[in-house]
Parts: C-alpha cells; sequence; structure tokens
C-alpha cells in the first residue's frame, strides 16, 4: 500500500510504514506541507495513495466525494509520536485488511475502528 502522510502527523511515521511492508512519503518530502486540503485530496488521488491524517475535514470530504482516495482517519487529539505508534500498531492488522477490502475510510477511536465501505 502506499501512503501519504499529511503534514499534521509526525515524518516518522512513514519509517514505521516501511518496516511494515508499504510505501509513505510525507507532505514535507513533496514540499507541499502547506497544502489545501482539497490539493492534498487531489496529489492522492493521482498518486493513488492512502491519506493517513489527524485533520477532520478529510472525514468530511470523504464521506461527501467517497474515493479515491482511501483515508486513514486518527482523531486521538494531542498524544506523543510514541503513544501514536503504538495506538496504531495495537489496530494496524484490522487497519491494512479494511484498507485491501478497499474501505474508503478507517477512523481510529481510542476503543475501536470505525470503517466505512
Amino acid at each position: 500500500m502506499n501512503f501519504l502522510v499529511d503534514a499534521n502527523l509526525p515524518p516518522r511515521l512513514c519509517k514505521w510504514l516501511h518496516q511494515r511492508g508499504h510505501q509513505a512519503i510525507h507532505l514535507l518530502e513533496l514540499n507541499s506541507i502547506k497544502l489545501p486540503d482539497r490539493q492534498v485530496w487531489a496529489l492522492a488521488s493521482t498518486r493513488q495513495d492512502i491519506i493517513i491524517t489527524k485533520d477532520g475535514d478529510f472525514y468530511e470530504r470523504s464521506l461527501l466525494l467517497g474515493k479515491p482516495p482511501q483515508v486513514l482517519l486518527i482523531p486521538l487529539g494531542n498524544c506523543s509520536n510514541d503513544d501514536l505508534l503504538r495506538h496504531l500498531n495495537s489496530y494496524w492488522k484490522n487497519i491494512e485488511t479494511e484498507l485491501a477490502a478497499a474501505s474508503r475510510l478507517i477512523v481510529i477511536r481510542p476503543t475501536h475502528l470505525e470503517v466505512f465501505d
């Protein structure tokens, strides 16, 4: 899977994704850190990337526009990068399964995953 990591997430998330066998690029690497959401959406669609973000605007955009791209939303609020990765790690197998099944939106809640087909 190919991921486009939004500006509101740490660049080290790309390394974490690479270690799990995925391609990932941070908006910082593309010199696109300040792109508006609509342009991030278009970029991910063109590149066939999955957007991984904390930005709730992508929740609404995904519900309204569907896919592509797929969206992985992590609305965990303020937490350390280590806590973010631990939380992601605890759900990762299920997330991979849902993304492979072409779910358009996955939201990581503190106690469960919310999945939209």
